[in-house]
């Protein structure tokens, strides 16, 4: 019997029908793995927020009369706090170079507590009155003989112009300590590394200067930082020396 043209529709009906069927399938499939998905990233989510209540990063105000030990700085309003969470907080890896040309990387932060502050070779103004409250700052630790001496590393704002011969006439030109680390490289190792420390090093004035102050940082052998001062000022060395003297006291006993 010939075909009439209501079973022709019903065929191409079914035809489509199971043309759409595995599109259906792919959709509903889709939509299931995007709300697992989703419900996954909620989970982490709270997690999260979970462990940073717990750890006190949520805490607003800590006071320093509370604690016996060095806070620690991790935002940059540069707020001292004591929690877990900010312990946990440390600077960025990274691959230098030193003014003799020889490699540098995060390690070196790791073998002593170390100041580390920013500076470049053409600044005829800031930067050697600071260089000149560190030098003391040396001086003074160094003939307290304590057990542990910091290192300094001075990181160069302006690495585009020091390379590793100019800081190296800069260090003979200061009469900077020997044992001095003054660090230049490839401008974006320098500008994460600046970033951890909560410094912008790309900001520059309207006559091409580059723009810093004279902040200057404690870091621990963990790479947190541990104090922060403006080494522009006399006034800091007592709290630099007495900051290094407590972190020395607080690696001491954490070997017992």
């Amino acid at each position: 019997m010939p075909c009439t043209s209501d079973d022709h529709a019903t065929d191409t009906g079914v035809a489509i029908t199971s043309l759409l069927r595995p599109l259906s399938i792919s959709r509903m499939l889709l939509s299931r793995f995007f709300c697992a998905l989703g419900l996954l990233l909620l989970a982490v989510l709270a997690a999260v927020v979970l462990a940073a209540y717990v750890t006190g990063a949520f805490q607003s105000q800590q006071h320093a009369l509370n604690y016996d030990s060095l806070p620690f700085y991790h935002t940059a309003d540069f707020q001292p706090r004591w929690d877990k969470w900010s312990s946990w907080q440390r600077t960025v890896k990274f691959d230098l170079i030193d003014q003799h040309g020889e490699p540098m990387s995060q390690n070196m932060l790791e073998k002593r507590p170390s100041f580390v502050g920013f500076f470049y070779a053409g600044c005829v103004s800031l930067c050697p009155v600071s260089l000149e409250v560190l030098r003391e700052l040396n001086r003074i630790v160094v003939a307290g003989g304590t057990g542990v001496q910091p290192q300094f590393l001075l990181l160069t704002v302006n690495p585009e112009l020091d390379g590793a011969g100019q800081l190296a006439d800069y260090a003979k030109r200061l009469q900077l300590p020997a044992n001095w680390s003054l660090l230049t490289g490839n401008s974006k190792e320098l500008e994460r590394f600046a970033h951890s420390l909560k410094t912008d090093i790309r900001l520059r004035e309207s006559n091409g200067e580059p723009v810093h102050g004279g902040r200057v940082f404690l870091l621990d052998t963990d790479r947190r930082i541990r104090g922060v001062y403006d080494a522009s000022s006399t006034i800091e060395l007592l709290r630099m020396r007495a900051d290094f003297e407590r972190l020395s006291v607080e690696m001491s006993d954490q070997k017992i």
